[in-house]
């Protein structure tokens, strides 16, 4: 009956150490995740354009232009920060 006892107990803080080894593990990989380096991006604004706004929302970098509307500077553009790629880009033109 002691050896049973006993057995029961060291399992008991087998399952317990591995639980807190997971956890451990876990949180060291969420945390230590490497930024990844998005390196240079080129954006060509048309003359005379300047970008008025810029704003981070999630994994998304929003892009208010400002100027001339003739020359197509009334736009937001829309980025992937984590790859770079325009995702989409809003213009004002005129309605019909």
């Amino acid at each position: 009956m002691q050896a049973l006892k006993a057995a029961v107990i060291v399992m008991g803080v087998l399952i317990v150490a591995a639980f807190g080894l997971v956890v451990y593990t876990l949180i060291g990989r969420l945390s230590d995740a490497p930024a990844e380096s998005l390196g240079t991006v080129d954006l060509p604004l048309p003359e005379g354009c300047t970008i008025a706004e810029s704003q981070a929302e999630g994994e998304r970098l929003i892009l208010r232009l400002e100027g001339l509307a003739g020359r197509g500077c009334q736009q937001v553009l829309v980025f992937d920060l984590t790859s770079g790629e325009e995702l989409g880009r809003f213009r004002a033109v005129p309605a019909p």
